[in-house]
């Protein structure tokens, strides 16, 4: 009765916001593993050089709080990717400048990834200390349609059985 209650607290705005989030990430689950992702700008450094204002920060947390209450309730295996997308999409929407960036570390017995969306610097979503173990990538990334340069190379590997190798932990 609680999850009523609190999408009952939901402004019509939220409530149209988390809709879109979780087809969105319906869409995703299923689109994701055929899409490329290249890099933004070859020469970006690891942090984050996109500046965001307090309100749209604040926005953006909101959007994210969203995005992670749709995906906790669909039924469905969502990974970081999916929602990292869907959460860079919205924001993207909304007029929020923000980063989709991935990052990887050396597991017990394989790499793991995770991906993330900076707003500002800041990571929305995400706890520090989880994120510190992960080595983010030099330059952030931007599925097709976003403002990537044409002549990037795709950083995703093609290759079945390397793709085999990525840990799917979040």
């Amino acid at each position: 009765m609680g999850d009523w209650r609190h999408l009952a607290a939901l402004s019509w705005a939220e409530r149209q916001l988390l809709v879109r989030a979780a087809l969105m990430l319906v869409h995703a689950r299923f689109t994701v593993a055929s899409t490329g992702f290249r890099p933004a700008a070859a020469s970006e450094p690891a942090k984050s050089s996109v500046t965001a204002e307090p309100p749209d920060l604040a926005r953006a947390r909101a959007i994210a709080r969203l995005v992670a209450v749709a995906a906790a309730r669909l039924p469905l295996r969502l990974a970081c990717l999916h929602r990292s997308v869907v959460l860079w999409r919205l924001l993207q929407r909304e007029g929020i400048a923000c980063e989709l960036r991935l990052g990887a570390r050396r597991g017990a017995e394989a790499l793991e990834a995770h991906a993330w969306v900076e707003c500002g610097g800041v990571a929305l979503g995400e706890d520090d200390a989880h994120l510190a173990t992960f080595a983010a990538f030099a330059a952030a990334l931007a599925p097709p349609g976003g403002t990537t340069p044409p002549d990037a190379c795709a950083l995703t590997p093609r290759d079945p059985r390397r793709a085999r190798t990525v840990s799917r932990r979040n």
